[in-house]
């Protein structure tokens, strides 16, 4: 049986603390390392409650850096062991072993002008001792001399004003201290630096529409920008000009986008601007044409847009592909993308190569479209039609003889089927022109009509046989999933061969040897085999034994 406190019983309980660490730390202590010290030891008392560094900093509304810092300091003085950095944590100790330790005590003759200079600059409130003592910390940690700690108070009080948060001059300190400014002349020559910079931090401000003095963080930034991404400042300003609103962090993330592009100056900035732009309106334009709704416009253009721009692709040859694939029914950006690159692959990538090309399937489809209806089918031309037209203008026949195989196959249990058995005649008895199908030795009509009676009637024998045993398979255990997915690699292949994709071709080739294997072993348990699931026949005359509907027995055109 397991126990454990409700978040209410935790919520209504107390938190025990010594009265040793009230007497002799809190009143040497700021209000900062107070609050982590006591949050902390709530932790260890209701350890249902943990939580990570990042999270304490956020209950108390502080920083990550600035609560590992209380943590530090009450480190030094015994009251608690940090045991590890990754993950932060730390290890409370009782105050009566730490009263072995004392708080660090600083001379006071040591800042006894620095604490009167910082309240004469700090007017509008009395510095209490925990402030000084934050101070005292930052100095002594990083080796801040007085006086030019005074400097960068007297900056942070021209900034921000003489009601200024202790907090704020803390960080500012912290950050020269972390960048080894901690001399007069260093505090001295940074400030007089960042005196130049504000100048042009002012008018990257105005450009981004923020009515803000400087920071010294700008500087900092102005820095990475001209020193370490080569901007020049003229070109720093223009950019943040182009974003019209926004953040000094997202000029940061814009400068390191033009960065990655090259983009340096005004001209490049500019040209790279318009065509983002242009880019973005595309996509807009294409997800219009395709008739999808696009919610984050950003990742399909570095999915896809940009690499078809890449590719050679003009907008208008974009937009014709996005058309045609919404004709198609297949509008979706994974589907024009696998065309586009079958496109690519072919050779069509110019406006009037991509539109000649759509314009004779067009043509194609047309001509497909009036077979299908000569011989009795109503129905959109569909690959199979396609492929069939293929191979029967390989076999040389014109669309006069096509359509002529047609009317014979109108009423036909299986027209295409019968059109393919009439043009595979004719091309055995060298008939290519419309005026020697009359004078041809061709099977008789009877013949032909005894023969597809027989023809389905085996069909329907075998399709009964294929679909009884197709139950038995789907109901052996992880047969339908393995049947599935066999069923789906067949387009995965298909798109991988467009795309020219041999490591994805061999990985799915392996895969489908294996589903087959698989598929196998199980049908042995109920002594089927894969053929079983299709319909089969067997041609009385020559025992030829074939798949219905993919290919019908030769031995009728020997007769």
């Amino acid at each position: 049986m397991t126990c454990s406190y409700a978040k209410e019983f935790s919520k209504s309980a107390y938190t025990d603390v010594e009265n040793a660490f009230i007497n002799e730390y809190l009143p040497e202590s700021s209000g900062d390392a107070v609050r982590v010290y006591l949050y902390g030891l709530f932790l260890c008392q209701h350890p249902e409650q943990d939580k990570s560094i990042e999270e304490i900093a956020s209950t108390l509304n502080m920083k990550v850096d600035e609560v590992k810092g209380c943590f530090t300091y009450w480190e030094e003085f015994g009251l608690l062991s940090i045991v590890a950095l990754e993950p932060f944590t730390v290890q409370y100790l009782p105050v009566r072993t730490s009263m072995l330790y004392k708080p660090r005590k600083f001379k006071a003759e040591k800042y006894t002008e620095f604490t009167k200079s910082i309240q004469a600059l700090l007017p509008s409130r009395m510095i209490s001792t925990g402030e000084y003592t934050e101070y005292f910390n930052v100095m002594e940690s990083y080796s801040i001399k007085p006086e030019a700690m005074v400097m960068i108070v007297k900056y942070c009080t021209d900034r921000k004003g003489t009601d200024v948060g202790y907090r704020y001059i803390v960080t500012v300190a912290k950050d020269f201290g972390n960048r080894g400014i901690t001399t007069v002349d260093k505090v001295e020559k940074e400030l007089s630096s960042y005196v130049l910079r504000s100048g042009v931090i002012a008018r990257i401000l105005k450009g981004l529409s923020l009515k803000r003095q400087p920071e010294i963080e700008d500087s900092t930034l102005l820095k990475k920008w001209t020193q370490d991404l080569n901007f020049e400042e003229e070109n720093i300003v223009f950019a943040a000009e182009q974003l019209k609103k926004g953040s000094m962090a997202k000029l940061d993330a814009f400068l390191l986008e033009l960065y990655s592009t090259k983009s340096f100056s005004k001209e490049e900035i500019s040209s790279y601007v318009k065509n983002k732009k242009n880019i973005f309106d595309l996509t807009v334009k294409i997800s219009k044409a395709l008739s999808i709704y696009v919610e984050v416009v950003d990742t399909v253009i570095d999915t896809y847009v940009n690499k078809w721009v890449s590719y050679g692709f003009t907008d208008q040859t974009l937009l014709l592909v996005a058309s045609h694939c919404f004709r198609l029914g297949s509008n979706t950006f994974e589907d024009m993308d696998a065309l586009l690159t079958s496109l690519r692959n072919r050779g069509f990538i110019d406006l009037s190569s991509v539109s000649d090309l759509f314009e004779n399937e067009k043509k194609q489809d047309e001509f497909i479209q009036k077979v299908l209806s000569t011989a009795g089918i109503n129905r959109r031309p569909n690959p199979w039609d396609r492929e069939n037209l293929t191979m029967w203008k390989s076999w040389n026949f014109s669309e006069d003889m096509i359509l002529e195989a047609a009317k014979l196959s109108a009423g036909k249990s299986s027209p295409i089927a019968y059109v393919n058995g009439i043009l595979s005649n004719w091309k055995n008895k060298n008939v290519f022109n419309p005026t020697d199908i009359a004078s041809a030795v061709t099977v008789s009509a009877d013949s032909q009509e005894s023969y597809n009676r027989e023809y389905e009637k085996r069909r329907m024998k075998a399709v009964s046989v294929a679909q009884k045993n197709t139950e038995t398979a789907m109901a052996i255990s992880g047969f339908s999933d393995v049947y599935a997915r066999i069923d789906g690699i067949e387009k995965d292949l298909a798109f991988a061969e467009i795309g020219g994709d041999s490591n994805a071709l061999e990985r799915l080739e392996q895969e489908k040897k294996d589903l087959f294997a698989t598929a196998e072993k199980l049908l042995a348990t109920k002594k089927l085999t894969f053929r079983d699931l299709s319909p089969r026949y067997k041609c009385e005359k020559c025992n030829d034994t074939g798949y219905v509907g993919t290919r019908r027995c030769d031995c009728f055109n020997k007769n």
